[in-house]
């Protein structure tokens, strides 16, 4: 098996976790637009989270969006790596999916299944991507 580059795994599966959290915020400010204020319990968050994530497209977007920083993460891992761009993009994906199980909740809905069937086809798309880049002396 060629070698991994794991700096390039870490630095890109960090890069893809920064931005799926900003991403997640923002979608969340975007769709709870007044229902969040000032001096809110931690009872009113939780219902305004519910609120937001059963009545709106917030899950669907979520989705999108995810699925699109996999294959930012996966592309990336194997630009910074500048070899074996398949087996980066597929390292990227086994790495998300242990990230998934291991956060699993009881209930937590399609997304999680969504993302753990999807997680290493999107990273390798990634790394596809990347191999059109990556010259192929390196």
């Amino acid at each position: 098996m060629p070698p991994i580059s794991l700096a390039a795994i870490a630095i890109a599966f960090a890069s893809e976790w920064l931005a799926d959290f900003v991403i997640a915020r923002a979608l969340f400010v975007m769709f709870a637009q007044g229902l969040l204020t000032d001096g809110m319990t931690e009872a009113d968050f939780v219902r305004v989270y519910k609120e937001v994530v059963e009545t709106t497209a917030f899950i669907p977007w979520a989705m999108v969006l995810g699925s699109a920083t996999t294959v930012a993460g996966g592309y990336l891992a194997a630009r910074i790596a500048k070899r074996v761009p398949y087996y980066h993009g597929l390292a990227m994906g086994i790495v998300g999916v242990v990230y998934i199980l291991a956060l699993w909740e009881a209930g937590g809905g399609a997304i999680q299944y969504f993302g753990l069937l999807s997680t290493i086809p999107l990273s390798i798309l990634g790394a596809h991507f990347a191999r059109k880049s990556i010259s192929p002396d390196q």
